[in-house]
């Protein structure tokens, strides 16, 4: 349920990030003076920083989208090209609860898993380019490298073993660039989107490629998708992991877990 705000004027304060970790606490401390909204510039990196200090409180999250894939704000319809309509969404939006996911007690707001993205992800945390293109050029010479996980995944009493080039868990629709790995993922109904990518070969890979950028990704034979509301990985030892492309070291079993509309956020 989506609230209006009504228009006001605003007492701001600028806080810069010095060290990873920094808007976490940043926002832990503005969350305890009862600042009512607190606005993450930046990527889905700070977003994550930020909103997760701000889950089961009332102080909302704004965001100013100035990363590289800018995913979490894409799908609450936040524009990516005109920084001052996010500025004029602060004002006059809305505010609404949302989900968001738990692994191994690590928040995460926009996808979490394992495979191919996860191995990218740390590849792309040491490089020193960002962007679109280079995440893109690391993606087309990591293809050519990477070999596919065995994993066995439990969930709503199923236990299956998969061979997986990616697993992913979403809250929302994508990674970010409108690629978009869940098109049918639901931010407000408590549940996880899970993608499953088998291995494929190279006619597979363009498929895959465009098939992100279309919301048709579920629609191809190297997929299987289904939504649950916890799903637990039993991992080869020191596997790639991600939460919002960030890589995070995890043990060989891993908990995933959608928590219920416990984020306030502001929408256009």
């Amino acid at each position: 349920m989506a609230t209006k705000m009504l228009a006001q004027e605003f007492d701001l304060e600028f806080q810069y990030t010095t060290y990873r970790g920094h808007a976490c606490e940043l926002a832990q401390h503005a969350v305890s003076e009862g600042i009512p909204i607190i606005a993450a510039v930046g990527g889905d990196g700070t977003v994550n920083e930020i909103a997760s200090a701000l889950v089961h409180t009332d102080t909302a999250l704004a965001i100013l989208p100035l990363g590289s894939g800018n995913g979490l704000a894409r799908d609450l319809g936040i524009s990516t090209l005109l920084p001052f309509s996010a500025v004029e969404a602060i004002k006059h939006g809305k505010t609404m609860q949302i989900d968001y996911g738990r692994a191994n007690g690590v928040p995460f707001f926009c996808t979490c898993g394992i495979g191919f993205d996860a191995h990218i992800s740390q590849l792309f945390a040491t490089n020193k380019k960002r962007g679109f293109w280079n995440y893109l050029y690391l993606c087309i010479r990591e293809y050519f490298r990477y070999t596919p996980t065995k994993c066995t995944l439990e969930y709503e009493g199923k236990k299956v073993t998969k061979k997986a080039f990616v697993i992913n868990c979403a809250n929302i629709h994508q990674f970010g660039y409108n690629a978009y790995i869940a098109p049918h993922a639901d931010f407000t109904d408590g549940r996880l989107n899970i993608t499953i990518v088998k291995p494929f070969g190279f006619i597979g890979a363009i498929r895959l490629s465009v098939s992100l950028f279309l919301k048709q990704i579920d629609k191809i034979k190297y997929t299987e998708t289904f939504d649950c509301e916890r799903i637990t990985f039993h991992l080869p030892p020191k596997t790639p992991f991600h939460c919002d492309g960030d890589a995070i070291p995890m043990p060989s079993m891993v908990t995933v877990e959608a928590i219920k509309q416990d984020l306030k956020v502001i929408i256009p």
